[in-house]
């Protein structure tokens, strides 16, 4: 099997060693302390769990407080992956201006959190961005800058106060439709929205994902999505309501 397929085995001797071109970058915030939860819940086992499902990439880890810690994870990964398909889902706390920290550690502003994804994604391959975190969402105008000229395809995150489980749930479903994709197919702006109408459709609109100063918000009022296909004189343009309408959710006014 060609290289140019999305992967292939090699045979050395007796040996059958699995290569891929494919590569998930998972920066995670730690989310509780030891007293909260003793046993340290992490995204981590939910993604490799799809990765034994799909078999067809490789997983990349690190954890981070704060911008020092965020920059340097997301540059050391970039450093040592091989591969030329490279997707980034960062997933950690959020207030809608910050991201990350737990207790004492206050974490990272937003600006400096977009400004480090924009400069990685200058010189490597990232084609699709997922943040995982409370209220980034509501920074489109964060979500389109860093998209634009770059060689990011689309960036997902959510609006509102998530809630941890049914969010990941999501977002693993996310990357497994996302990374079926080819690589023509990121020219397309409607192939890509076809994948994430795959990857969400499984779920209820309706769904409560967050609570917020007392009030439900459902899964179709808690979700933000930017595309950029990757061909000429295509820009970054938030999606998020076309989504909503091949959905068939009803695609309520954005907050």
């Amino acid at each position: 099997m060609a290289f140019g397929a999305i992967s292939f085995f090699a045979i050395i001797g007796t040996s059958v060693i699995f290569l891929s071109s494919t590569a998930l970058l998972v920066i995670e915030g730690l989310w509780w302390t030891p007293e909260q939860k003793p046993k340290r819940p992490s995204v981590l086992l939910f993604l490799e769990g799809l990765e034994s499902y799909r078999g067809d990439f490789n997983i990349y880890y690190a954890n981070f407080y704060e911008k020092t810690g965020f920059r340097r994870a997301l540059e050391d990964d970039l450093t040592n992956t091989r591969e030329d398909r490279l997707f980034l889902y960062v997933a950690a706390h959020g207030t809608g201006k910050r991201i990350g920290g737990l207790k004492a550690k206050t974490g990272m502003k937003l600006p400096a959190m977009f400004k480090a994804v924009r400069s990685a994604a200058n010189y490597s391959n990232i084609e699709g961005v997922l943040i995982g975190s409370c209220s980034v969402g509501n920074n489109i105008d964060d979500f389109i800058s860093t998209t634009k000229n770059s060689h990011i395809a689309w960036i997902f995150g959510y609006t509102c106060e998530i809630g941890w489980m049914a969010s990941t749930l999501i977002d693993v479903s996310i990357f497994e439709h996302l990374m079926k994709l080819r690589k023509t197919d990121l020219k397309d702006r409607k192939k890509i929205l076809d994948a994430f109408v795959k990857a969400l459709k499984r779920f209820n609109g309706d769904y409560t994902l967050c609570k917020m100063k007392g009030k439900n918000i459902p899964l179709k009022d808690a979700i933000t999505l930017v595309v950029q296909p990757r061909s000429p004189g295509f820009k970054a343009e938030d999606e998020t309501r076309y989504l909503l309408e091949r959905l068939g959710w009803a695609a309520a006014e954005k907050k």
